[in-house]
């Protein structure tokens, strides 16, 4: 949290900024240049103490593993109360809906969050750029896409995807 928010009566707090990937997740506030924290996309039991992937729980325990995941950025990284802060969620256009849904259960349900803003990760670095139109290239842990945007749409019948990513390339850098 910057050390000037506090200071002025009034002034709207930052948004808590998450992207969960598949091997990695990334979290800080918005108008900050980059995460605060980067961290596995792991969850931890804090009862048993089993650690899960949150990308391979099954969908009847997605929820419960987030709301551990969720607290550990929110009340150990972040050290943020959830009601107070708007939350931005960065994710795939083809991010499976039954994910978002527990997601935004978890975030509205169990953490009260005030408002949550999906927004698609492959169109994030148009608007950093300050554009609408380009050929988006996002190399993930698993797999590469490339996906074209005109006036701020996704063509998604020219999306293609490859599945060489990161993890191939931390394989060749290890090996």
């Amino acid at each position: 949290m910057p050390v000037y928010e506090g200071i002025g009566i009034g002034v709207e707090r930052a948004a808590v900024v998450l992207d969960l990937g598949t091997a990695y997740t990334k979290c800080g506030f918005s108008g900050e240049s980059s995460p605060r924290f980067i961290i596995p996309s792991k969850s931890e039991n804090l009862i048993t103490k089993k650690v899960v992937d949150l990308w391979s729980v099954a969908q009847n325990g997605l929820a419960d593993a987030l709301v551990d995941f969720i607290y550990h950025i929110y009340f150990r990284l972040l050290s943020v109360s959830p009601r107070e802060r708007r939350v931005v969620i960065c994710e795939s256009l083809v991010c499976p809906s039954y994910f978002r849904r527990a997601l935004a259960e978890v975030l509205f349900k169990h953490f009260e969050a005030p408002s949550i803003l999906h927004v698609p990760t492959q169109q994030l670095p148009l608007f950093t750029l300050g554009i609408q139109t380009g050929l988006v290239v996002d190399v993930g842990w698993s797999e590469t896409t490339l996906i074209p945007f005109v006036e701020g749409i996704p063509l998604l019948g020219s999306w293609e995807a490859v599945p060489l990513g990161a993890q191939a390339i931390h394989k060749n850098v290890n090996s």
